[in-house]
């Protein structure tokens, strides 16, 4: 059975994220969030509205299981520039 806790769980490993950083994203404390993943509490509506959008995640896929992860969205990087050495 799935649960509330598992989905963000298998949420956050998806993104390669670690507990401190949807805790950096959300504000919610690490130890928290443990509680939340191990399903020991069942947060509020504005806790999990909070991790759902720090996952960029439906609040349905959390409840539902949704069985497609999140996909890390690459970061964009600016262009090097080049410089050259001018002669003269």
């Amino acid at each position: 059975m799935t649960t509330l806790g598992r989905e963000i769980k298998k949420a956050r490993a998806a993104l390669g994220w670690r507990q401190n950083r949807l805790q950096e994203a959300t504000g919610i404390s690490q130890k928290y969030l443990s509680r939340i993943e191990n399903d020991h509490v069942d947060p509020s509506w504005s806790f999990v509205l909070k991790i759902a959008r720090a996952l960029k995640m439906d609040l349905r896929a959390l409840y539902e299981g949704d069985p497609t992860p999140p996909v890390p969205q690459p970061t964009a990087q600016r262009p090097r520039s080049r410089k050259t050495a001018s002669v003269g």
